[in-house]
């Protein structure tokens, strides 16, 4: 009847499903890991890999439940921040050497702190990432994990997507439905399962259903939205279904995926399908710059700001590349040229040695867009942005041709909704009670909703994937 057994299953195998894994092992659970693509690592090997200090429990659960906006439970905040204070320990445990994490040199940074103001602030510290080969942190973080797994022999099926859960009356969730070659195969779970599958980041049905528009995808294909689906069947609750960690990127048709902006220097603006300005561009933070962009003109109905446009001059271009290739999905493919120079003969960046030229190649007003830049250069001689607010030390002229503008659009980290979990990281059903033996971690289901502050999901897929192994290798096992 069964083609596997084991006493925890883990559908998904990236940060958190690892962390699940070997705490579940620890505790003396047998477990069998269900991954979908060809190689573990999820959204974990491609993100920054920041983890976050927590300086006070009391101060930084504020915060959190500020950001939150009241959605997500006290118990579960102040439970993720007690265990997230032990992510580095954990790490140290397992080999890893830490480091600061450090602010970007590019633009637009994310502040030590995402909202200062914010009751509680004084609570959050700084950021932490592994130290070793790279600096996107991810693949470093996940190869911590990957080796200790193998160390443990973690059984993982690769190329093996889950596809139903299954429940014996009275007992819970009893095993998996997945796939794996050309034929089903059945899973027992003789404790529990733990989903850890991701978000839906590559699911554009989902993406105007729950987060009201379309968005690209930068890290791992995979997440396709597999784990809400495989939730929701069995009667699960849904939060945080519009929460995202997003920013802005490039999409070109060579890749499925989209690539993350991030400029070397401030001489740059953002401009709509107007030819007009709408933010404070590198001073606000990464993880917000998508805010903007849900604009909609309320007489036309349209959505002015996807896509939008970086406009930038040749001095801004020879400083640095326009986009990050370290990280993200990207990074296995291809790498951006020092000087953008390559992705000019690609024409993935449009050239003119006019602002009235470069507006025609990208359909927007010369007039307006000639007015925008001649504004803004007048703003950096005074060292005065009235409008959005940009630091003195930001404001860069667009000056020596020529002169050159991408398309903007608005792109996934990743997502934050899908089954609502408590503080034992137990999948809820809708009357808010446990579904039996069924639990969850990482950013399916994620604590956080829209307002996310960075280094949050990597520290609650290490924290949350810890409490749900332990509280999974718990479980009573079913009868025989």
């Amino acid at each position: 009847m069964w083609d596997h057994e084991a006493d925890v299953v883990i559908v998904g195998y990236g940060g958190a499903g690892a962390s699940a894994a070997l705490t579940a092992i620890d505790a003396g659970a047998k477990v069998l890991v269900l991954e979908k693509n060809p190689e573990g690592g999820g959204n974990t090997k491609y993100s920054g890999g920041s983890m976050r200090e927590y300086l006070d429990v009391e101060k930084a659960s504020d915060y959190i439940e500020s950001l939150c906006d009241g959605t997500t439970e006290r118990d579960v905040i102040e439970t993720f921040v007690r265990e997230a204070s032990l992510n580095t320990e954990w790490m140290k445990g397992m080999g890893a050497e830490i480091a600061p994490r450090g602010l970007p040199k590019r633009f637009p940074i994310s502040a030590p702190v995402a909202y200062p103001t914010t009751r509680g602030a004084e609570g959050i510290g700084s950021r932490l990432r592994i130290k070793g080969a790279t600096e996107s942190g991810g693949i470093d973080l996940w190869g911590v994990l990957a080796r200790k797994a193998a160390e443990k022999k973690v059984n993982v099926l690769c190329s093996t997507p889950a596809k139903q859960l299954l429940i014996e009356k009275d007992l819970g969730v009893s095993g998996v439905v997945a796939t794996n070659g050309d034929k089903d195969i059945r899973v027992r779970a003789r404790r529990a399962v733990i989903l850890t599958c991701g978000g839906f980041e590559y699911d554009q049905k989902m993406h105007l259903n729950y987060l009201g528009q379309s968005y690209f995808g930068l890290c791992n294909p995979g997440n396709t939205g597999d784990g809400i689906r495989l939730a929701a069947e069995i009667g699960a609750d849904l939060w945080h279904m519009s929460g995202t960690a997003s920013s802005l990127g490039f999409k070109f048709p060579e890749f499925p995926f989209a690539i993350r902006q991030f400029i070397s220097s401030p001489g740059f603006i953002y401009v709509d399908q107007l030819g007009k300005r709408y933010m404070d561009e590198p001073g606000t933070d990464s993880h917000l710059l998508w805010a903007p962009t849900s604009y909609i003109d309320t007489k036309t109905l349209q959505r002015t700001r996807i896509p939008s446009y970086v406009i930038l001059d040749e001095d801004t271009r020879l400083k640095g590349p326009v986009a990050e290739t370290g990280r993200g999905k990207v990074s296995d493919v291809y790498q951006w040229s020092a000087d953008n120079s390559a992705e000019i003969r690609k024409g993935w960046i449009k050239a003119s040695d006019t602002i009235a030229g470069l507006a025609a190649q990208i359909n927007v007003r010369p007039d307006v867009l000639q007015q925008t830049v001649a504004h803004y250069n007048m703003q950096c001689v005074g060292g005065y942005d009235p409008e959005f607010g940009r630091a003195p030390d930001t404001l860069v002229p667009i000056g020596r041709p020529p002169y050159y503008a991408l398309e903007l659009w608005p792109c996934l980290f990743n997502t934050q909704g899908g089954p609502k979990r408590n503080a034992r990281a137990q999948v809820l059903d809708v009357r808010g009670n446990p579904i039996k033996r069924l639990y969850s971690a990482g950013e399916l289901g994620s604590l956080w909703h829209r307002n996310y502050p960075g280094a949050g999901n990597v520290s609650e897929a290490l924290a949350y994937g810890r409490i749900a192994g332990r509280n999974a290798a718990a479980e009573l096992p079913l009868p025989q």
